[in-house]
């Protein structure tokens, strides 16, 4: 048995693509971790959205 659907209002299908070297994906998946995120991804978007809502987005 699977997990259940995610509600659509809830569900992430856009991709935003950012090139990275390979220290560079390493350096944030660290920092990632060490800032307890469930996943690189989650701790991106959520320092992504951090700023912006610090500019005034």
């Amino acid at each position: 048995m699977g997990r259940p659907p995610v509600p659509t209002h809830l569900k992430r299908d856009k991709r935003l693509v950012v090139m990275l070297t390979e220290a560079e994906t390493d350096t944030l998946a660290a920092a990632a971790k060490a800032a307890g995120s469930a996943s690189l991804s989650d701790w991106v978007r959520d320092l992504l959205f951090e700023e912006a809502k610090r500019l005034g987005s």
